[in-house]
């Protein structure tokens, strides 16, 4: 290298530690050559020289500041255009000499510039233009993901994602955007959709309700509830414009918000929705990412799809955030992709606690064999049926068997005396039979004090989960209990204090895996789930709130990311990770080898959320020896026990892990 270049370098040393201003990017400095120095004048000549380019070529210089190397970059939009993207580059290697140019004038896709007025001077009357570009392009979220913006292509296409163009130095609206098609993503259905089926599921498809399906589509979803005479209407903008919008009990707006693109009219929808709820709104939308083609045609905060209708994919906790933020409501997660919002507080923790009740696996309990009557000679005042002994009175429990069969069915679920509203017959109970106390010590005294203390303490272990998780997701609505609510507090523990420091302790409980390992070995030993020991339990979802507290409260917090267990078929306890899985079956209930489908991994430590999809992404993998999951009182259980009973005679297979090929299993069982 020359003399003279080597004084240049060492020139350029001297003044870059002294350079201000520019765009920092990396250890690198943009700075238009307007802004430079008459210090450096000479030096940039000659670095320019060096490259071979005259000063007119040249907008920008690069400066690294951590080798001795400059690019010269020319931009001839640079103060006509609000983005101008690159034509032309010259790098030069001071320590070298050598340089390199690079034209962009062929190359489809040339970097573009943003941030333009941190390379002019600060006594530059044009930074003012720049900046205000620059602001209402940070205000409108396009400079959000800084790896996808900087070239041509990727930036056009983040603007017309926004629905944006560039005049100038403004953002204005595109005025060539095609129409968004929102009635073809209305989907003729055979079946309630997932959000009715949820709301059928937790009592609130009653005809003590009345509906309004907001966003109806075809209206398949009104066809099926009016066949079973419930009261409800609907509307859609599209397909039902006339229908009736009026306040009712219970409002579904079900897949609408994802299908809307425009952000303040998604949020009126919302609103409206809501303000027509008198008890609870279902809020549900798609969840999931893009497809490998809907990739590329990015419209708003969504995609544009091959159909020519919107959709925006939600995460399931953004859908959550989302609700609270428009409605200022903290809403239910209840499904992937599906959400509760109540009116009241009071509502809300009514329904927290009624979905916490077990007793799916508990059997009707038999009357215990008690001494029959004294003969008497007096005549009986009731009839006698044929298995009552000739001459024996009967005693007012058996002269009314229904009302007393029902009355003790209803204290075994309250674990305790019902009042007035929880019992409708109270008042026939007292004048017929006897006093409610008494006739619930007579029943114990039938039926035996342990079945009593078991249901107390089944009642007693649904509120203490219910509570642990009001504490685990403090909830706003914690403090507004029901007085049915109350009043179990009372008879539990004496006060809400005491309760808490129960459900505290429950939920601090679940931080070291013994915990777990004991619950889980527990709940296999009384036939809820299969445990694979040291590992995991297995259970058949809809067994999930027979498990013992501490699993429930375990799976409750796994909800508060996924939504319900129950909306799985089968859960998987890791039992030392601090995970849970939810597995989901084509044909569950009615294979007897069902194959998997989808795998939810939930970390509870890292509170993230995994998705495994079977079929394209992974081999489907059957599952084996389903009623091991089960549990007798399920439906399908006997047939399928049966089933599994043929599966392990053919003890050429080992059936631990995930067992054999499905293929082979079937040649075997043909055979």
């Amino acid at each position: 290298m020359g003399s003279g270049l080597s004084q240049t370098v060492q020139l350029w040393e001297r003044l870059v530690e002294g350079l201000s201003g520019g765009k920092c990017v990396g250890d690198a400095r943009y700075v238009h050559v307007s802004a430079v120095p008459e210090a450096l004048r000479d030096a940039l000549d000659a670095v320019i020289a060096c490259a071979g380019c005259t000063p007119a070529d040249v907008d920008v210089v690069k400066v690294s500041r951590a080798r001795p190397r400059v690019s010269l970059l020319r931009y001839p939009g640079f103060f006509t255009e609000g983005f101008p993207t690159l034509t032309a580059s010259w790098r030069v290697d001071l320590s070298t000499g050598d340089t390199e140019r690079r034209s962009y004038r062929a190359d489809a896709n040339p970097p573009v510039l943003h941030r333009k007025e941190q390379m002019l001077a600060e006594g530059d009357a044009r930074r003012a233009l720049f900046a205000q570009l620059t602001a209402d392009a940070e205000a409108r979220g396009l400079f959000t993901d800084l790896t996808i913006i900087g070239h041509r292509d990727q930036w056009d296409e983040e603007l017309r994602a926004r629905g944006l163009m560039v005049q100038g130095h403004t953002l204005v609206a595109r005025t060539d955007e095609a129409p968004v098609l929102r009635h073809r993503t209305a989907m003729a259905r055979r079946a309630l959709s997932t959000p009715m089926q949820a709301l059928w599921r937790h009592g609130y498809l009653t005809t003590e309700h009345t509906v309004l399906d907001y966003g109806c589509g075809r209206g398949d979803d009104l066809s099926a509830l009016h066949a079973i005479g419930l009261e409800a209407s609907g509307w859609d903008p599209y397909f039902r414009p006339d229908g009736a919008r009026a306040e009712a009990d219970v409002v579904n707006l079900g897949f609408v918000l994802n299908v809307i693109e425009d952000v303040a009219e998604r949020a009126d929808a919302l609103t409206r929705a809501y303000g027509f709820a008198r008890r609870v709104l279902a809020v549900s939308a798609l969840v999931g990412g893009r497809t490998a083609f809907e990739r590329y045609r990015l419209f708003r905060d969504g995609v544009l799809t091959s159909r020519g209708t919107f959709q925006k994919y939600f995460a399931h906790a953004e859908l959550g955030a989302y609700i609270t933020e428009v409605l200022g409501r903290e809403p239910v997660s209840v499904g992937p992709g599906l959400y509760f919002v109540f009116r009241t507080d009071e509502a809300e923790q009514d329904f927290l606690e009624r979905r916490q009740r077990s007793g799916l696996t508990t059997a009707p309990t038999p009357a215990r064999a008690h001494a029959p009557p004294a003969e008497r000679t007096a005549k009986p005042r009731a009839a006698r049926t044929a298995s009552t002994p000739r001459g024996a009175r009967l005693s007012p429990l058996d002269q009314h068997p229904e009302l007393v069969e029902a009355y003790w069915r209803a204290c075994l679920a309250l674990g305790r005396l019902p009042r007035d509203v929880e019992f409708a017959g109270l008042a026939e109970l007292t004048e017929r039979v006897g006093s409610p106390g008494l006739v619930l010590r007579r029943l114990i005294e039938r039926h035996g004090e342990g079945v009593y203390e078991a249901a107390r303490g089944r009642r007693k272990g649904d509120l203490a989960v219910f509570l642990a998780l009001n504490l685990f997701e403090r909830r706003r609505s914690a403090g507004t209990l029901s007085e049915r609510t109350r009043l179990d507090v009372r008879e539990f523990w004496g006060s809400l204090p005491k309760a808490a420091d129960d459900a505290k302790a429950l939920l601090f409980s679940l931080r070291a895996p013994d915990t777990i390992a004991a619950a889980c070995e527990a709940s296999a030993a009384a036939g809820v789930g299969h445990l694979v020991a040291g590992d995991s339990l297995h259970l058949d979802a809809r067994l999930a709130n027979d498990l013992p507290p501490a699993l429930r409260v375990y799976i409750g917090c796994a909800g508060k990311l996924y939504g319900e267990a129950q909306d799985a078929d089968v859960v998987k306890i890791h039992i030392a990770s601090g995970k849970v899985s939810l597995l989901t079956y084509d044909d569950y209930e009615g294979a007897a080898i069902p194959l998997l489908i989808e795998r939810v991994k939930v970390d509870l430590r890292r509170q993230q959320i995994h998705y495994f999809q079977y079929g394209e992404e992974f081999a489907p993998q059957p599952l084996y020896l389903k009623s091991r999951y089960m549990h007798p009182n399920l439906e399908g259980y006997a047939a399928q026990k049966a089933f599994d009973d043929r599966l392990l005679a053919l003890t050429q297979f080992d059936w631990s892990e995930h067992g054999p090929p499905l293929s082979e299993v079937q040649e075997a069982l043909s055979e």
